[in-house]
């Protein structure tokens, strides 16, 4: 039986429901991994399903053997600068080369996991992880188009 290389887990980033805030912390840690040269992985976590307009995220960030959980403040559900963050760190990903995931949690674990991140838990969220298209987080919700034609 092969063993599995060991996680180290960081402290979650962010605040919860802060997007600005949470997406400045992210990007700092990222470029710190960027520089070392580790190749990495953005994997999105939701507790909706098939909702993308209302659909709030916490990120997951693998770099090397460093996993990094960001607060759940990207998304259209934290709003235009929920919806902004969302894009940015989707766009860094692209620009380096990581792969874009998705999970979706339910409620009870979403709020346990991304709080409270432990090995064997993330293991399982990494597991459970689909391979997504970027472009889908880049799309604004339709009915914030229609408020911008009206402007």
């Amino acid at each position: 039986m092969q063993k599995t290389a060991p996680l180290q887990i960081a402290d979650p980033l962010g605040v919860p429901g802060a997007p600005q805030e949470t997406l400045s912390a992210v990007m700092a840690h990222l470029e710190q991994h960027s520089a070392e040269g580790a190749a990495g992985q953005l994997i999105v976590v939701t507790d909706r399903q098939g909702d993308r307009d209302r659909a709030g995220y916490a990120a997951v960030l693998i770099a090397g053997p460093v996993v990094t959980v960001a607060a759940q403040a990207f998304g259209p559900r934290f709003g235009h600068s929920g919806m902004e963050a969302l894009e940015q760190l989707v766009r860094w990903a692209q620009d380096h080369g990581w792969p874009v995931r998705e999970t979706v949690l339910n409620v009870s674990d979403f709020t346990r996991v991304i709080d409270e991140p432990d090995t064997r838990e993330i293991r399982k969220l990494v597991a459970a992880s689909n391979p997504s298209d970027p472009g889908i987080y880049l799309v604004w919700p339709a009915a914030w188009k229609e408020e911008r034609w009206q402007d």
